[in-house]
């Protein structure tokens, strides 16, 4: 979490991770406490904690089910299957 004293929109603030691989970093948010991209989804959807530090642009996001299906299905499209990353052995 982000610290800045005297910034309320600060107050709250965390770094937002990439996107990639999305579906395969559960549990989601800062803490860890939703499960599901789809209940990440339905999170931002319906509303969230009202604070003094949430910006004035976040409002919920009114999605209908089909909408929500299509993001869930963008979001998977995001992964990627990778080799495994090969560390290599360093002369001493």
């Amino acid at each position: 979490m982000l610290r800045a004293p005297g910034i309320a929109q600060l107050e709250h603030a965390f770094k937002t991770p990439t996107l990639r691989n999305i579906n395969q970093r559960a549990p989601y948010m800062h803490d860890g406490s939703v499960a599901t991209l789809a209940a990440v989804i339905d999170h931002y959807d319906t509303g969230f904690v009202k604070r003094p530090s949430l910006d004035a642009e976040m409002r919920p996001l009114g999605l209908t089910p089909a909408e929500k299906t299509d993001l869930l299905a963008f979001l998977d499209t995001l992964t990627s299957v990778d080799a495994p990353a090969v560390i290599p052995v360093l002369p001493q």
